[in-house]
């Protein structure tokens, strides 16, 4: 998390400036931890927008829009806060909030802990995509939203986890892989599994997309670059009702 910040700060900083780290121990019980520039700042309009996945306002080839929701999911994982503070001309600083140790270290002779169980509204996440970023940063925030997140690298792999018997909720398929890819992994998928809901993810909605989606059922698009509420929107649709 600090190091996506800190890079983030560096590239604000093109004519130089000073990055600030700080830590401290605020009000009970939060422990804060800052990082702040003196770079170019950000208006409203982007700074609203500064946490949704795949946003960037970086050049073709400098930047994913991936590295504010990546520190964001960690903040979140860590049952943490997050605030950002940013003007044109005056720099950024980002908060990062975590709750301080409550209790002394469980001796090493203690018994272990039983394995977290499954919250019952939470979902087992299939994701399926080529791109390591891609993956470990929607991973990520499908854990932060309470969801049971499992990434695989291709459709191939995906089949073979089914297979295997891995009961899934849904799947979040990438349209464009190499090998079988997003068209020849979904109805090898449906031989498996008729109706596990998919959310077929793509960046370019083609027709071939859109006959995929006809020709099989449950299937959804879900169209990148899309934001956190567009995830969790489709995500809560699927979730199971107490």
């Amino acid at each position: 998390a600090l190091m996506n910040l800190c890079v983030n700060a560096v590239d604000a900083m093109p004519e130089g400036g000073t990055l600030t780290l700080r830590t401290r121990n605020a009000e009970p019980p939060w422990i804060e931890i800052q990082v702040e520039d003196t770079g170019e700042g950000m208006p409203t309009s982007v700074l609203t927008k500064a946490l949704d996945p795949f946003f960037t306002t970086k050049g073709v080839g400098k930047g994913t829009g991936l590295g504010l929701s990546m520190v964001y999911s960690t903040v979140k994982a860590h049952q943490g806060e997050m605030e950002i503070e940013s003007e044109p001309g005056w720099g950024t600083r980002v908060t990062l909030r975590f709750p301080a140790c409550k209790a002394e270290m469980v001796p090493v002779e203690a018994a272990p802990a039983p394995p977290p169980q499954r919250r019952p509204e939470a979902l087992a996440v299939l994701l399926v995509d080529d791109d390591e970023l891609i993956r470990s940063s929607i991973q990520a925030l499908l854990e932060a939203m309470g969801h049971e997140a499992t990434a695989v690298a291709s459709g191939e792999a995906a089949l073979e986890r089914m297979e295997a018997g891995y009961a899934v909720d849904v799947v979040i398929l990438d349209m464009n892989m190499p090998g079988l890819g997003g068209a020849g992994t979904l109805p090898r998928l449906r031989a498996l599994n008729a109706t596990v809901p998919v959310l077929l993810a793509t960046g370019r909605a083609d027709q071939a997309a859109l006959d995929l989606i006809a020709a099989h059922p449950q299937v959804t698009l879900l169209a990148k670059p899309f934001t956190m509420a567009q995830l969790k929107g489709c995500l809560e649709v699927l979730r199971p009702r107490p």
